[in-house]
């Protein structure tokens, strides 16, 4: 008997020893409602939403329109800081994928910048709506939601990528509020970003809440002044609000059609 024999004798015992020995099943990364809310995350505000646009309503803040618009562009902005987070998080990991840690970039600075953006966009939304109900209603919710699930996703990235995982935990970088004194490390890695990625990955998600924005200042203008005295003002909105609407439909058949002829190509 040859070495080689030999050696698939051992294989081939050890296997059998390793497949008659019990397996132990790892404990739940969280319990089945956690779980359940984490498959449903992206369904679960609508319901919620639709709660707020119907039973509150947009409030002008002390009455001022000048201080209406102000606080319209402040909302804005956190919307767009978050919208930026989310495709920062994805342009600067566009090579680590799906097996990998991401710790570039925004992840210098919080471990969950995705989650994070999510979070400044509905704090937007909500600033411009402007109801002191909805920022209860809408952003309570959401803290708890994001923060139950973390705590699941972190336990499998420490079950998946063991070594790599810890490693990136010994940096002491914050779950959601950022440490502003890695933000050289986190602009640093950010190149090489991937501009196609980001922007397959976060156009629906811009075209959103942009559409949202038109459609509640609609609301806000009816709400206050009535159809009859603010329908040209309505009309603009709701024209904005479609075009955007037809935008990120026209986007969504463009990332099939490039996203086939790839698969084409590749199996050609």
């Amino acid at each position: 008997m040859n070495n080689t024999d030999k050696a698939a004798i051992v294989e081939g015992e050890s296997t059998s020893l390793h497949l008659s020995a019990p397996t132990v099943k790892p404990p739940p990364d969280a319990s089945p409602l956690i779980v359940w809310v984490r498959r449903y995350r992206r369904s679960l505000p609508i319901p919620l939403a639709l709660f707020v646009v119907v039973f509150l309503r947009p409030t002008v803040p002390l009455g001022s329109p000048v201080l209406d618009t102000l606080t319209d562009i402040f909302g804005v902005g956190i919307c767009a800081l978050g919208q930026w987070l989310r495709m920062w998080a994805w342009g600067s990991n566009a090579t680590v994928g799906k097996w990998g840690v991401r710790d570039r970039g925004p992840y210098k600075v919080m471990r969950h910048p995705l989650y994070g953006g999510n979070f400044l966009i509905v704090f937007g939304l909500s600033v411009v709506f402007h109801n002191l109900w909805a920022y209860l209603l809408l952003l309570l919710p959401f803290a708890y939601m994001y923060h139950a699930i973390t705590n699941m996703e972190e336990k499998r990235l420490r079950r998946r990528f063991t070594e790599d995982y810890r490693g990136y935990r010994e940096q002491e970088v914050p779950r959601f509020f950022p440490a502003l004194r890695n933000l050289g490390q986190a602009i640093g890695t950010t190149r090489p970003f991937g501009w196609g990625l980001a922007w397959r990955k976060e156009y629906e998600s811009c075209c959103g809440w942009l559409a949202g924005i038109a459609l509640l200042e609609a609301y806000q203008g009816i709400l206050l002044h009535g159809w009859a005295q603010n329908w040209p003002s309505t009309l603009t909105w709701v024209g904005i609000a479609g075009l955007i609407g037809v935008t990120s439909l026209v986007l969504r058949q463009w990332k099939k059609a490039t996203w086939t002829q790839g698969a084409t190509a590749s199996s050609s």
